[in-house]
C-alpha cells in the first residue's frame, strides 16, 4: 500500500498534472516587474522551462509591455525574437534597458519554419528568453515546444493574435490595449481561475512598422533599421 501511495504521489508531482484544489505543484519563476501580476501567477512569476501563450488582437498592443522587466534580467543570455509581425525598434529596446547585442531576431519564413527555430533556440542553455509570434500552433507542436524549454531552461512565449480551442501550455494571458495603460487577463493558470482582469501601466512598446521585403534577420542594431 505503501508503495502504491508512494507511486501516485510522484504522478501528481508531475507539472503536467492539474489539482482541482489548487494545490498544483508550483512551477520555479522569475519576477514578471509587475506586482499585481505576479500576485495572481502560479509561483509568483513567469515560469522558467516552460512556454506562456500571450494572446493579443494585433502586434504592438502592450504585449511586449508584459516583458520588459523580466527581459532586462536575462544578463548574458540573448533573447531571440522569432518571426516578428512587426520590425524590432532598436531605440524602443534600448530605452527598455536591454542589451541590443544580445537580441537575436529570426525570420524563418513561415510558421514551420518558425516552430522548428523556436523549438530549437529553447532547447539552448545560452537563450534567456525565446519569443515567438506564431498563429496555427496545434496541441503537438505545442507540447514540442514545451518539451524544448524543459531542455534549455528559458523562459518562452507564444505571441499569437487568436487562442487555440485547446493548448497543453499551462499559462494563457490575453492581453488588451486600453487608454493610459494594458488590461491583463488570466485565461488559463494551474490553480482557481481568475475573471477580473489586471490593469498595467507601462505600454511602451518595441515593434514599429512593417518589415521591408530587403530586410534581414540576425543582430538587432541601433545604427540600422534592420539587421
Amino acid at each position: 500500500m505503501d508503495k502504491q501511495n508512494s507511486s501516485l504521489g510522484d504522478v501528481l508531482k508531475h507539472p503536467a498534472i492539474w489539482r482541482g484544489d489548487g494545490r498544483a505543484t508550483v512551477p520555479a519563476c522569475v519576477p514578471s516587474g509587475h506586482p499585481a501580476l505576479d500576485a495572481v501567477l502560479p509561483g509568483g512569476g513567469w515560469p522558467l522551462a516552460s512556454v506562456t501563450e500571450i494572446v493579443a488582437a494585433r502586434p504592438g498592443t502592450g504585449e511586449l509591455a508584459l516583458l520588459w522587466p523580466m527581459l532586462r534580467h536575462c544578463t548574458g543570455q540573448s533573447i531571440c525574437l522569432i518571426q516578428p509581425p512587426l520590425l524590432p525598434y532598436a531605440p524602443a529596446w534600448a530605452a527598455a534597458g536591454i542589451a541590443l547585442e544580445r537580441l537575436v531576431w529570426l525570420r524563418p519564413g513561415d510558421a514551420a519554419g518558425a516552430l522548428w527555430a523556436m523549438e530549437q533556440t529553447l532547447r539552448e542553455p545560452g537563450c534567456g528568453a525565446v519569443l515567438g509570434w506564431i498563429d496555427g500552433v496545434d496541441d503537438r507542436a505545442a507540447r514540442r515546444l514545451l518539451l524544448a524549454s524543459r531542455e534549455g531552461g528559458a523562459c518562452g512565449f507564444l505571441l499569437r493574435t487568436r487562442p487555440g480551442q485547446t493548448s497543453p501550455l499551462p499559462l494563457r494571458l490575453g492581453v488588451d490595449a486600453l487608454p493610459g495603460g494594458v488590461a491583463v487577463r488570466v485565461l488559463k493558470r494551474r490553480g482557481p481561475p481568475l475573471v477580473p482582469p489586471i490593469m498595467l501601466t507601462e505600454t511602451s512598446h518595441a515593434l514599429a512598422g512593417l518589415i521591408p521585403a530587403q530586410a534581414t534577420a540576425g543582430r538587432v542594431s541601433g545604427h540600422r533599421n534592420a539587421a
